[in-house]
């Protein structure tokens, strides 16, 4: 069966939310992206980097485990550059943003 292909950008709510161990961010590209999916603190300072390549055209489904995250409110924020003029010989000024957005999730305690 042929994969359809998203007709726009789209970052989805991470499901479930509130999480304890392991949560899913999706997110679609209708073109191929340099994809920067980052996590980050409530005072926007990242913690980690989820996702930092170039992808085709389609429907992502990123797995994050957070058993190693305290408890608390937390963002994960993607950006999607144009993968044409992102590339090491290339300054990040240079590089077209196609996209960008950040969702808030919640890590729990265990029940």
């Amino acid at each position: 069966m042929e994969e359809l292909i998203p007709s726009e950008f789209y970052l989805s709510q991470n499901f479930p939310n509130p999480f304890w161990e392991k949560t899913v961010i999706k997110y679609c590209l209708p073109i191929s992206a340099k994809v920067n999916l980052i996590l980050l603190n409530p005072k926007g300072t990242k913690i980690k980097t989820m996702v930092d390549k170039i992808q085709a055209a389609g429907t992502y489904e990123l797995k994050y485990e957070g058993h190693d995250l305290p408890v608390g409110i937390y963002y994960y924020q993607i950006k999607l550059t144009d993968p044409e003029l992102t590339n090491k010989n290339t300054s990040k000024k240079k590089s077209k943003q196609l996209y960008a957005e950040t969702k808030q999730m919640l890590h729990r305690k265990q029940k």
